[in-house]
C-alpha cells in the first residue's frame, strides 16, 4: 500500500508496535520506540550501529554534494533528529509513492518500506563504466570519470526493513541477501532495463537497504538463519518484492 499518495502524512505501524512513519520537510522518518540494532549501506551512519531513527531524504535529481554524509548530518540536526541515533538515506524518488507492507509471522513481526526511482538502473555482473570509491567526487571529476558523477545521482531504490525478533548476526546477513534477491526479482518482472547494457537491471547504482531489529522480549525463540527457505527469510523476501514492485511500477504516476 501507499499511504501517502492521498495526502496522509503520518502512519502508525499496525504490526510492529509503536513504530511511527512520518512524511514532512522532504523526508520520511521511521522512528522506533527504542534503540535497535541497525545494519545498512546508508550514506550516513551506514554499517552496524544502535539507533532509533531512519531518515529517507528526497533531493533533486541533479543533487550534487561533495560530502553527502555531512549534508545528511546537518539535515538531521535541522529536522530535530539526533545524528548519533539516526541512519540517513538519500533519494530522488517520490516519497509520496513510498510502498509499505507489514506482516505478523512465526516468532517475528515485520514492516517493510520502499521508495524507488530507476533512472540509474544497472545490472550487476556485467562490465560497465565504474569509478574508484576511495576517491572524492572532485578527484574523479578532475580525471573526467563520468561514472563517479553517475554514482551520486540519487535515482535509487531504498528499502527499510524493521523486525521485532531475535536473530543471530548470520540470520541478519541472510536477510540482507534475500532482500537484494527479491529486489532483483521485482525489477526483472517489471522488465526494468539497464540503459548502459540493454539487459534486465538487478538494481540501481545507488541502492540502499536497512535492517533494524527490535528485541523487546515479545518473542523468545532465536532465528538462526534467514534464507529463503526459512519462515522469516521468505516473508522478508515477499514484502521486499511487493514494496519494490509497487513503488517502481507507480514511480511515474502522480
Amino acid at each position: 500500500m501507499q499511504p501517502y499518495r492521498a495526502g496522509q502524512q503520518q502512519y502508525a505501524a499496525q504490526v510492529v508496535e509503536d513504530v511511527r512513519i512520518s512524511w514532512r520537510d522532504a523526508h520520511v522518518a521511521i522512528e522506533l520506540p527504542e534503540k535497535a540494532r541497525i545494519w545498512s549501506s546508508a550514506v550516513f551512519n551506514g554499517g552496524e550501529m544502535n539507533g532509533s531513527c531512519i531518515v529517507n531524504h528526497m533531493v533533486g535529481r541533479f543533487f550534487d554534494s561533495k560530502d553527502p554524509a555531512e549534508y545528511m548530518r546537518e539535515s538531521c540536526l535541522a529536522w530535530g533528529y539526533d545524528p548519533a541515533n539516526t541512519v540517513g538515506l538519500i533519494t530522488a524518488a517520490k516519497l509520496s509513492h513510498l510502498s509499505l507492507q507489514e506482516r505478523h509471522g512465526d516468532e517475528f513481526d515485520l514492516l517493510c518500506a520502499t521508495t524507488a526511482g530507476t533512472t540509474n538502473a544497472a545490472r550487476a555482473g556485467v562490465p560497465r563504466a565504474v569509478f574508484s570509491s576511495y576517491m572524492t567526487i572532485e578527484e574523479d571529476g578532475r580525471n573526467g570519470n563520468e561514472a563517479a558523477a553517475m554514482s551520486q545521482k540519487p535515482g535509487t531504490i531504498n528499502t527499510v526493513i524493521v523486525l521485532e525478533a531475535q536473530l543471530t548476526d548470520a540470520a541478519v546477513w541472510n536477510l540482507l541477501m534475500v532482500a537484494a534477491e527479491a529486489k532483483a526479482a521485482a525489477l526483472a518482472d517489471l522488465h526494468i532495463q539497464d540503459p548502459e547494457t540493454g539487459l534486465v537491471a538487478t538494481g540501481t547504482t545507488t541502492d540502499t537497504v536497512v535492517i533494524a531489529v527490535l528485541n523487546r522480549g515479545t518473542y523468545h525463540r532465536k532465528h538462526l538463519y534467514g534464507g529463503t527457505a526459512t519462515t522469516i527469510g521468505s516473508s522478508v523476501g515477499q514484502l521486499v518484492y511487493e514494496t519494490v514492485y509497487e513503488s517502481v511500477q507507480t514511480q511515474k504516476e502522480k
